[in-house]
């Protein structure tokens, strides 16, 4: 596959040859149905053993084999005592230290609550069960780091930070609007940055207090090392800041609107577009590589 060229030489690469640029590819259809309003999709994590991508959208749960160009779709249903549901469509997840799917979302069909809670998955998404806070939560990312689980809960609009594996959570409020995206420093567990859809926020303290530190469009965080913290804005500027997000330089751009932004490692970066393209970067964010297009 070709890599994009960055932004900066690809203008004056136009500039030099007097050609107009090419226009962005449509946006496609086949896995979100961009007629709804957003998010159109919720996640994206990369199984390590299996190479394939886990994208979940506004369709669906999918599984992506990029190598083939091959797309499954995962018919899961949630559990909870005697009542059942399919489940798949604003699902959230990640993949924990062991591998394990993890999640939260809606469920499919009105045979249980609005809010599912913190749920859990042992066969790849397939069957799912309520861990906790069933009718309570609406966890719309959740993140481990420190061995402790972080998410932010949009019935509450808080944070909340489980260390027993998700079955409790201490509550941190976070400023008002609805968090798009939140990281924590790698080095530090009570420094954490939340993104509403027009600004940037920092805690020093566990989410107890928040200061503003940016103005910033739709922001996507990604921060796999203490001075890799990583900001895709909604124009498809990708910036990168050492020092915790007091500055950012801008590294890289990409052709449509970032939905999600998720590190591999301190300089590999996985990102789904909003139609669920997926790209990647292996050199900071600086060129992406188009790897899977709907």
């Amino acid at each position: 596959m070709i890599r994009t060229v960055p932004a900066v030489l690809a203008a004056l690469l136009v500039t030099a040859c007097g050609a107009e640029p090419e226009p962005p590819p449509e946006r496609s259809e086949r896995l979100v149905d961009l007629s709804q309003r957003p998010p159109f999709v919720n996640s994206l994590e990369r199984d390590e053993r299996t190479g394939e991508y886990l994208l979940t959208t506004n369709r669906g749960f999918f599984r992506i084999d990029p190598e083939a160009d091959a797309v499954e779709r995962v018919r899961g249903t949630v559990q909870a005592g005697a009542k059942r549901s399919a489940i798949g469509t604003f699902l959230e997840l990640n993949l924990d230290e062991q591998g394990q799917l993890v999640g939260s979302g809606h469920p499919d069909e009105r045979t249980l609550p609005q809010y599912l809670g913190f749920l859990r998955s042992e066969d790849g998404g397939k069957r799912w069960r309520v861990i906790s806070r069933l009718g309570d939560a609406d966890l719309h990312k959740i993140l481990f780091k420190h061995d402790r689980l972080y998410a932010w809960d949009a019935v509450l609009s808080a944070m909340v930070i489980s260390q027993d594996g998700g079955r409790t959570f201490t509550e941190r409020f976070t400023p008002r609007g609805l968090i798009v995206d939140f990281e924590v420093d790698p080095e530090d567990p009570g420094r954490i940055l939340a993104a509403t859809d027009d600004a940037l926020f920092r805690s020093e303290d566990g989410g107890e207090t928040w200061r503003p530190l940016l103005r910033s469009e739709g922001s996507r965080l990604a921060w796999p090392a203490p001075d890799r913290l990583y900001l895709a804005a909604r124009d498809g500027t990708v910036s990168r800041s050492e020092d915790g997000g007091e500055r950012f330089e801008p590294v890289g751009r990409v052709d449509g609107r970032p939905a999600v932004l998720d590190p591999r490692s301190p300089e590999a970066l996985d990102m789904a577009l909003d139609d669920g393209t997926i790209l990647e970067s292996d050199d900071g964010g600086a060129d992406w590589e188009e790897v899977f297009r709907p």
